[in-house]
């Protein structure tokens, strides 16, 4: 049986863990070196500032996180509107297929609606089933509404 909690400081050692099986995981990302104490340092101050943003968890019964929602809020730049979006979603691969990321996604609205957020953002960039994770978020209610472009700058 699993649940869904907000993070924890005690959590961050393995939330750390699943940073780089993220990384790892990610044709897009694994491009760039990861830093750690950056994750560390994002992960403390959404836990500790929730009006920031949130870190929200899925447990399995032994009290180990199978996945993990990194969400923000921010005023939009162009309205006064308030926007929640993600930061990242992952799911350990060994559970994805179940309830965990619909559990996250679920709890992220939540959060979102009680925190005052006029909209959600979410996306996808890191190349893990760019497919099925657009579908997962359409049949959450999602609409897409872009596409997301990058570029490598050359030094």
């Amino acid at each position: 049986m699993y649940r869904i909690e907000h993070a924890r400081i005690l959590d961050i050692p393995e939330l750390l863990e699943i940073a780089v099986q993220f990384w790892n995981e990610s044709p897009n990302y694994k491009k760039r070196p990861v830093n750690l104490d950056k994750v560390k340092t994002q992960l403390q101050a959404l836990i500790l500032f929730p009006t920031q943003g949130c870190v929200l968890v899925v447990k399995d019964d032994n009290d180990k996180i199978i996945g993990v929602f990194v969400g923000g809020l921010q005023e939009e730049w162009q309205a006064d509107s308030l926007m929640a979006f993600d930061y990242c979603l992952f799911v350990r691969a060994n559970n994805r297929g179940g309830r965990a990321a619909y559990m996250l996604i679920t709890a992220f609205k939540e959060w979102a609606k009680q925190a005052g957020a006029d909209w959600i953002q979410c996306g996808t960039a890191t190349g893990i089933q760019t497919d099925k994770t657009i579908n997962f978020y359409t049949k959450m209610g999602f609409e897409h509404t872009g596409i997301f472009l990058e570029m490598k700058l050359l030094k």
